[in-house]
């Protein structure tokens, strides 16, 4: 084996601390979502065979780096971004405490996601050493919000993210940006009725995008926006919406304590099912129920 090749199926990651917190192994094959935070003067370094994401948290860092063999040297501060391609060889040290977010894409995504526009053989990252950008940002946070009180655990909502960053890389930061059209007229309307039949039908599963875009012989991107322009919905939202109506059904019956009926219409505990229908009718279940 030549030394390049060796190099290329080398899979390398030494940290001085595992995460704080990460993702379970409900999206791990599509996307892992890691909470940092290392300790002053740490060093790491990896090569691993995804895309990887880091967003700084914390205060202020020097940020020494030697990637694929170049030096390079830069305050990090809050927001900023480092992006690196599968298989890109990265030591990094740092002199304070280091907080950020890592997001892990699998390299699938960038095929599945919008298969209809990406030149496969084609499809290749630029290392980004230090960029801001609101989009990525935004979605971590996102991220990392629903990692903290749910432990991400909808891979629908988190398909919807990983494939909204998997388009945005492609167009910002490939070698060859890729030419992804606009969409617009939403979904044909007995391809809107065949989404609503699926997603009734499987209410209490946790859904997948995948699955619902395969149903309908569309990429994931394509089916998320033209099902959004047909209904004002994500596909995610949607969802949501529809557990929360079945839920208030149930509920009116006074049949099922509020815990059994957050199980039935799909949510991962009550805790979940009380937060969203909360959101979406402005009362807590219990309240509803007393009605």
């Amino acid at each position: 084996m030549s030394q390049d090749s060796s190099r290329k199926n080398a899979v390398i990651q030494v940290v001085p601390q595992s995460p704080i917190l990460w993702t379970q192994n409900v999206i791990s094959d599509i996307l892992r979502v890691e909470q940092h935070h290392q300790p002053a003067n740490g060093t790491s370094q990896c090569c691993l065979p995804n895309y990887l994401l880091s967003i700084h948290l914390g205060h202020p860092i020097q940020l020494e780096r030697r990637v694929d063999g170049q030096r390079s040297s830069d305050c990090i501060a809050v927001g900023d971004i480092m992006i690196s391609p599968p298989h890109l060889h990265r030591q990094l040290s740092w002199d304070t405490d280091a907080e950020f977010l890592l997001l892990r894409l699998e390299p699938k995504l960038f095929t599945c996601a919008v298969h209809e526009s990406v030149d496969e053989d084609n499809v290749q990252i630029l290392p980004q050493l230090k960029i801001r950008d609101p989009l990525i940002q935004q979605i971590g946070l996102a991220l990392k919000a629903e990692l903290e009180i749910d432990g991400l655990s909808d891979r629908l909502y988190a398909e919807s993210m990983a494939n909204a960053l998997t388009v945005h890389l492609l167009r910002r930061y490939s070698t060859r940006q890729q030419r992804i059209p606009a969409i617009c007229g939403g979904l044909p309307s007995y391809k809107l009725q065949l989404t609503i039949d699926y997603i009734q039908a499987h209410l209490t599963e946790n859904l997948s995008l995948e699955a619902i875009a395969t149903e309908l012989g569309m990429s994931q991107y394509y089916f998320a926006r033209l099902f959004k322009q047909s209904t004002g919905y994500s596909p995610y939202q949607y969802l949501i919406k529809c557990r929360i109506e079945r839920a208030q059904e149930l509920l009116i019956q006074s049949q099922h304590s509020i815990a059994n009926v957050a199980l039935q219409v799909g949510f991962a505990n009550q805790s979940q099912f009380g937060r969203h229908f909360k959101r979406l009718t402005g009362v807590t279940p219990k309240q509803f129920f007393r009605k």
